[in-house]
C-alpha cells in the first residue's frame, strides 16, 4: 500500500512538472521580448519599442512597452504577432 501511494505521488508530481514547467523560447528582435512556453500556457515578457504610448498620447516620442502577460490554452499556440494584437486591443 505504501509503494502505491509513493508511486501515485511521483506520477502526479511528474505530470505537474510536464504540464506547467515553462521552457524559454528565446528573445525576439522587437526590443527584447522574451517568450516562455509550457504545454498549458505561454508567458510573454513584453519589451517592445512603440512610436508613441499605447493610449496615443506623446506622439513622436519613443516609448518602450514593458509588461508580463500569460496566455492560456488556445491563445498559447498563437504567434507573437497575434499575441501583440491581443495585447494592443486592451488599450483601444
Amino acid at each position: 500500500m505504501k509503494k502505491i501511494l509513493i508511486a501515485s505521488i511521483v506520477v502526479v508530481i511528474t505530470a505537474a512538472i510536464i504540464l506547467f514547467l515553462p521552457i524559454p523560447q528565446g528573445m525576439t528582435k522587437d526590443g527584447g521580448t522574451k517568450v516562455y512556453t509550457s504545454l498549458t500556457y505561454k508567458i510573454v515578457v513584453w519589451n517592445r519599442y512603440l512610436p508613441s504610448s499605447p493610449d496615443g498620447s506623446n506622439k513622436g516620442d519613443l516609448h518602450i512597452y514593458r509588461e508580463v502577460s500569460i496566455y492560456w490554452f488556445s491563445d498559447k499556440d498563437k504567434s507573437i504577432d497575434e499575441l501583440w494584437e491581443i495585447e494592443m486591443s486592451k488599450y483601444k
